[in-house]
């Protein structure tokens, strides 16, 4: 089984049944699979943690229950992937494309999504009803953690600080500053403070999505 780029050179030779056979024992092996074709490719539960798999075309793959933890998907496309439950935690999303992917159920904790295409996408919300995406920013370097500022196409508008994940009026009902006082107490330091302006900075961009 063979693991070509689009120009068809080989990236990687496995005597395996499947793609995803060969696919587990090229990520075992530390091999570089940078700009592989695996457009529909069914990945579904496979062991890719720390995969290099940077600006790979993962179309219409199905990766739901893949453990991605770590891997770098930066520059990937990830259009209409399945993604359902999957394990994407510190894992580097930067740039890639996730035009209509579902993400229902992921994992997300320390995933880097600056400059993601995530238009289309399904979440799963606090709720546990499936929203799709109109706009999403993502922000790095206001405070300790990322910033997500989020449009569904519902017309909903919601903010993410870390792991906390609210909608506007959710947020506006808690409070910033009382809503982690175990990290981040209300004060007057500068790390309370910073989260304080990042958290204000999210929610005005995404007063402004369109």
């Amino acid at each position: 089984m063979n693991i070509k780029n689009l120009a068809g050179f080989v990236l990687f030779t496995h005597e395996s049944q499947t793609i995803k056979e060969a696919i587990i024992a090229a990520v075992k092996r530390g091999a570089n699979l940078r700009g592989a074709d695996l457009r529909d490719a069914d990945l579904r539960g496979a062991d890719l943690r720390d995969a290099y798999l940077s600006n790979a075309y993962l179309i219409g793959a199905d990766l739901s229950n893949a453990d991605l933890r770590g891997a770098d998907l930066s520059g990937a496309d990830l259009s209409g992937a399945d993604l359902r439950d999957a394990n994407l935690s510190g894992a580097d999303l930067r740039g890639a494309y996730l035009r209509d992917a579902n993400l229902s159920g992921a994992y997300l904790s320390g995933a880097n999504l600056s400059g993601a295409d995530l238009r289309g996408a399904n979440l799963r919300d606090a709720n546990d009803n499936k929203k799709k995406i109109a706009t999403m920013r993502v922000f790095t370097g206001l405070y300790a953690y990322q910033v997500w500022a989020v449009l569904f196409e519902d017309g909903s508008r919601w903010v993410r600080m870390g792991c906390l994940w609210k909608s506007l009026d959710e947020w506006g009902a808690i409070g910033i500053r009382k809503s982690n006082l175990s990290e981040f107490p209300d004060n007057g330091s500068d790390k309370s403070e910073d989260r304080v302006l990042a958290f204000e900075f999210a929610k005005s961009a995404t007063l402004r999505m369109k």
